[in-house]
């Protein structure tokens, strides 16, 4: 699957920023509060939708259903100048009831259509993000100890003090 160099770009950046408002200093969730309180920002954020999509993207995270993935992914592979119209593809996901009104805004912004597709593409790509890292995770758990010890060996065979 090929990823254009659009979304590669964007969703690095997605990817923190949504990792940043996860938790506080004290290891508490508090991604619900901190989405809550970036969706009061929005009016500052609208002249970001063309310069820096991925920095008010992160306001509709959780927010999107992905009904027709094969369609959206679709697109995965093209920078926003071959993107469609939004109603083209607007019966292919569903938002929260709550963002409505903003993707009415936004569709008639230039720009917006862009943005509203960019939007659901680093969400659904984040998704995946979240199913990819949970499964690297539970390998790393499982072959830690045999990397671990294979790492060892290796230094040891190379004049290295493994400890």
């Amino acid at each position: 699957m090929r990823i254009s160099r659009y979304f590669t770009d964007l969703m690095a950046t997605y990817v923190a920023d949504i990792n940043d408002f996860k938790t506080d200093s004290g290891g508490e969730d508090v991604l619900a509060d901190r989405l809550e309180e970036k969706r009061t920002q929005i009016p500052d954020l609208m002249p970001m939708i063309k310069t820096n999509p991925e920095m008010m993207a992160v306001i509709f995270h959780k927010s999107v259903v992905i009904k027709q993935p094969k369609i959206i992914m679709s697109y995965l592979d093209k920078e926003p100048a071959m993107f469609p119209a939004w109603d083209d593809i607007s019966s292919s996901v569903e938002f929260q009831p709550w963002a409505a009104s903003i993707i009415e805004k936004l569709k008639v912004e230039a720009g917006g259509e862009h943005f509203l597709l960019t939007t659901v593409m680093l969400e659904h790509l984040y998704a995946l993000y979240e199913i990819s890292e949970d499964a690297v995770e539970e390998m790393e758990t499982e072959e830690s100890d045999d990397l671990a010890e294979s790492g060892g060996e290796w230094l040891s065979e190379h004049g290295f003090d493994s400890h």
